[in-house]
């Protein structure tokens, strides 16, 4: 029984899994960072392209 005790103590003072989960949920937050960027950047890229479209063609 001690030495179920023990491991038992070994495995919840193991980290290792800890550090997958924290680099898995920076990740995310990289990505979402990403995505959110590319989302803004990619409408008002629409938008210039549209003005300088207008004013090319003087419509």
């Amino acid at each position: 029984m001690n030495a179920l005790k023990k491991k038992v103590q070994a495995f919840l003072a193991d980290e290792q899994g800890a550090t997958a989960v924290e680099y898995g949920m920076m990740v995310a937050l990289i990505a979402a960072i990403i995505v959110g960027t590319v989302a803004l950047i990619g409408q008002n890229l629409g938008t210039a392209f549209t003005t300088v479209l207008t004013a090319l063609t003087g419509g």
